[in-house]
């Protein structure tokens, strides 16, 4: 069972499901992106420091995303010396889940690797990538935040 989700994650530690809300529009556009020109594989998002007591709605975290095909996963996930039967599961489910209506995505944090297989969204990738295209603004590099992608 996970611990609730508050605007102050540091108190139960476990982040991940707050970043991916705060970050979900450009994770499921890089997802978008990713498919249309390289086909399925799963965004890979790389956090030098756990936001483990961040105040969501005052504070943004730094990430780096890229988006992974299937062809290299296995090479990737070798690099994360992740086990053998966990790198067959993720290249099968990259080779069955729905691109339209689902993101898989591995986030990073200094070695600790938590996978997502994000489902019934609310908000598709390709409607993300609408709308990261529409509000591009608001996605773009600010000296005052320190750089968000």
């Amino acid at each position: 069972m996970r611990p609730p989700n508050s605007l102050w994650q540091g108190y139960s530690g476990y982040w991940q499901d707050l970043f991916i809300r705060e970050n979900f529009l450009p994770l499921g556009d890089a997802a978008w992106r990713g498919f249309m020109s390289q086909g399925r594989g799963m965004v890979a998002c790389q956090i030098a420091i756990a936001p483990r007591s961040v105040d969501w709605s005052n504070e943004a975290v730094e990430y780096t995303v890229e988006f992974i095909p299937l062809a290299e996963i296995s090479a990737y996930l070798q690099t994360l010396h992740l086990e053998a039967t966990l790198t067959q599961r993720l290249i099968d489910t990259v080779q069955t889940y729905n691109p339209v209506q689902e993101i898989l995505l591995l986030i990073n944090e200094n070695g600790r690797v938590d996978i997502h297989l994000l489902q019934n969204l609310k908000v598709s990738p390709p409607e993300c990538h609408q709308q990261v295209q529409r509000r591009w603004s608001e996605f773009q590099l600010h000296s005052s935040l320190g750089g968000l992608l």
